[in-house]
C-alpha cells in the first residue's frame, strides 16, 4: 500500500521540506525553519517540529525521505559539524514524532532524478530544472529557494520507491 503523504527533506540550513500528497502533487513546500542571531543562522527546532507535525496532520501513513549527508574533504570542521547538526536534528524529530523514514544518499536520488542533466558544479541548477519540470508550480523564485528543488526530488524519489517504480 502506498503512503498517503511523502515528505522530502534536504537537511541543510539552506534546505527545505516538501510534502507530496497521495497523487504526487506538492501540498507543502517550505524552507528549513531558521532564525538569525546577528549574521549567524541557526536551526529553529520548534519550527522544524511544527513543519513536520503539519506535514503529517491528517495523513494516514506518512513516509519521509531524508538526504543522507556526509562531509566532503573541502568542508571545514565547523561547517561539517553544523551540516551534520541539521541532519541529526531532522532524524531526531522524525523519530520523536514516530514518522518512518528512509535515508537516501545524494548519489542515489541524483542518479535517478537528474538523469541526463549536468552534475558537478551545475548540480543545483539541474535540480531546479528537474523539479520545475516535475512540479511546475513549485515556489522557487530565488537562489535561496534552491533547497526546495532538492527536497522535492528527494520526496519524488521516495514516492517512486514506495510505489515500487524506482
Amino acid at each position: 500500500m502506498a503512503r498517503s503523504r511523502i515528505i522530502g527533506i534536504d537537511p541543510g540550513i539552506t534546505g527545505a521540506i516538501v510534502v507530496l500528497d497521495d497523487s504526487g502533487s506538492i501540498s507543502r513546500c517550505i524552507r528549513t525553519p531558521i532564525y538569525t542571531d546577528g549574521k549567524k543562522k541557526h536551526y529553529d527546532i520548534p519550527g522544524m517540529r511544527e513543519v513536520l507535525m503539519r506535514a503529517v496532520h491528517d495523513a494516514g501513513e506518512p513516509l519521509a525521505g531524508i538526504e543522507k549527508v556526509g562531509t566532503l574533504p573541502r568542508d571545514g570542521r565547523v561547517g561539517a559539524f553544523n551540516f551534520g547538526m541539521g541532519y541529526g536534528l531532522w532524524l531526531g524529530l522524525l523519530s520523536a514524532l514516530c514518522i518512518p523514514y528512509i535515508e537516501i544518499t545524494p548519489q542515489l536520488w541524483q542518479s535517478r532524478m537528474l538523469a541526463g542533466l549536468p552534475r558537478g558544479p551545475k548540480v543545483k541548477a539541474s535540480a531546479v530544472r528537474a523539479a520545475k519540470s516535475l512540479f511546475p508550480h513549485i515556489p522557487i523564485g530565488v537562489k535561496a529557494d534552491w533547497g526546495m528543488a532538492d527536497a522535492a526530488l528527494i520526496a519524488e524519489y521516495a514516492r517512486r520507491r514506495d510505489l515500487g517504480v524506482h
